[in-house]
C-alpha cells in the first residue's frame, strides 16, 4: 500500500542501532527549536509571565549545551560492550525526548491549549516505568 510507504522510508532511515541514536538525537534538537519557539510565544502571549531577553538567551545557551554533551555521549558509548553504550545512551536520548515534550506541553498550557489527553500518556508512561524500576530493585 502506497499510504504507508512513508512509514518503510522511515523505518530504511532508521535500519542501525547508529542511525537510530542520530535519528533521535535530530528529534530532540527539533523538540529544542520547538520548545525555545512556544516558550517565547508563550512568553509574549501570557499577561503573567515577564518577556526577558536575557531568558532567552539563556535558555538558548542551556539548550546549545545539552545539544553539545549529548552529542558527546555517542562516542563515549562505544566504550562500553556489546552494544550496551549504545542502548544506554538510547534509553538516555528518549528520556531527554520526553523531558523535551513535557516542557513543550507546559508551553502549550501557558497558551491556553488544552494539552490533558497528552499529560496523562506521559503520566502513564513515567508510572509504568517508575514501576519497572521498582520491580528491577526488588530482585
Amino acid at each position: 500500500m502506497e499510504v504507508f510507504e512513508w512509514s518503510h522510508k522511515l523505518r530504511d532511515i532508521v535500519n542501525t542501532q547508529d542511525k537510530l541514536i542520530v535519528f533521535t538525537l535530530t528529534l530532540i534538537m527539533g523538540a529544542m527549536v520547538i520548545d525555545f519557539l512556544t516558550g517565547t510565544l508563550a512568553a509574549r502571549v501570557n499577561p503573567n509571565i515577564d518577556f526577558k531577553s536575557k531568558e532567552g538567551i539563556n535558555g538558548i545557551l542551556r539548550k546549545l549545551a545539552s545539544i553539545a554533551l549529548l552529542s558527546f555521549c555517542i562516542p563515549l558509548s562505544v566504550l562500553l560492550p556489546e552494544g550496551i553504550g549504545l542502548g544506554a545512551l538510547q534509553i538516555l536520548y528518549i528520556g531527554y525526548l520526553f523531558f523535551e515534550l513535557k516542557s513543550i506541553l507546559e508551553n502549550f498550557d501557558k497558551l491556553g491549549i488544552n494539552t490533558m489527553m497528552f499529560k496523562d500518556f506521559i503520566e502513564k508512561f513515567s508510572n509504568i516505568e517508575k514501576e519497572d524500576k521498582n520491580d528491577e530493585l526488588d530482585k
